[in-house]
């Protein structure tokens, strides 16, 4: 009996000693995890963004569960956007969106994926701008998740500077086309200026270029349509004069053209 009652007491004080262990361990861990942020935020002010990236991956890929790896995470995706590694600042910020949905940081997060892509893009508008379409994508669905955020206007402000860079690329394709009188080519590239980016100046540059195509193909009713939209579309336009001189050739044009099918 007095030896049960020993292997009964031996367990107990096992299992005390092995509970006490996790929570040490435990405790060491959110310790250690704690030092690590500190480190890496310590190397983050300083400016020294490599360091930080390094400090900070250890924290986020070996403290999955510490109680700021959310803010480790967005602080990871800063330094990357601190370093000019605007394209893997831009995956870290996104994973953070994706990995902690619910933690404060997510739309500024979100807003920041847009902002990497629109820094990654090529200066100028005639280099590849994928990465511009992108920064729209990302920025429109921080609108939709967040219309009451503080960052919305600055979106919308991107978002109508990157539609001006992106409506003068396909404008100044057009226009390339129109001036080898490739025609059929620039209608396609001044039509898709119209359809996808209506609220920059190209669309009302592009509406008036079909407008030229037309007459210079002598399409006269269909050119004269569409100076008479541009017209009504911006009034306001420098370019409304050249619109009413056309219109004037092309009244002339067509009484001609009735004057000689009346004479046959």
């Amino acid at each position: 009996m007095k030896y049960a009652q020993s292997i009964i007491v031996l367990l107990i004080l096992v299992a005390l000693a092995l509970s006490l262990g996790c929570g040490g361990s435990k405790t060491r861990a959110s310790e250690n995890a704690r030092t690590q942020y500190d480190r890496a935020m310590e190397q983050y002010e300083k400016e020294k963004y490599i360091r930080a990236i390094e400090d900070f991956q250890v924290l986020v890929y070996n403290f999955p569960g510490a109680d700021f790896v959310d803010s480790a995470q967005y602080y990871l995706a800063h330094s990357y956007y601190g370093n000019k590694e605007y394209e893997l600042a831009a995956v870290e910020f996104q994973r953070l969106v994706n990995s902690y949905p619910q933690s404060e940081l997510s739309d500024d997060a979100q807003y920041m994926a847009g902002v990497c892509y629109v820094k990654n893009t090529p200066g100028h508008y005639g280099l590849d701008q994928e990465d511009m379409k992108r920064a729209i994508t990302a920025l429109n669905n921080f609108i939709l998740d967040n219309p009451d955020s503080p960052l919305v206007d600055q979106a919308h402000d991107m978002i109508a500077e990157a539609h001006d860079k992106l409506a003068r690329k396909e404008y100044k394709n057009g226009e390339l086309y129109y001036k080898i009188l490739d025609y059929k080519a620039a209608k396609i590239y001044f039509q898709y200026v119209i359809d996808e980016y209506t609220d920059t100046e190209y669309a009302a540059n592009a509406l008036f270029k079909l407008a030229e195509i037309e007459y210079k193909q002598e399409n006269y009713a269909a050119a004269s349509e569409r100076f008479n939209q541009f017209i009504n579309i911006y009034e306001d336009s420098e370019l409304v004069p050249g619109a009413n001189e056309y219109l004037e050739k092309i009244s002339g044009k067509l009484e001609t053209s009735n004057v000689a099918d009346d004479d046959s």
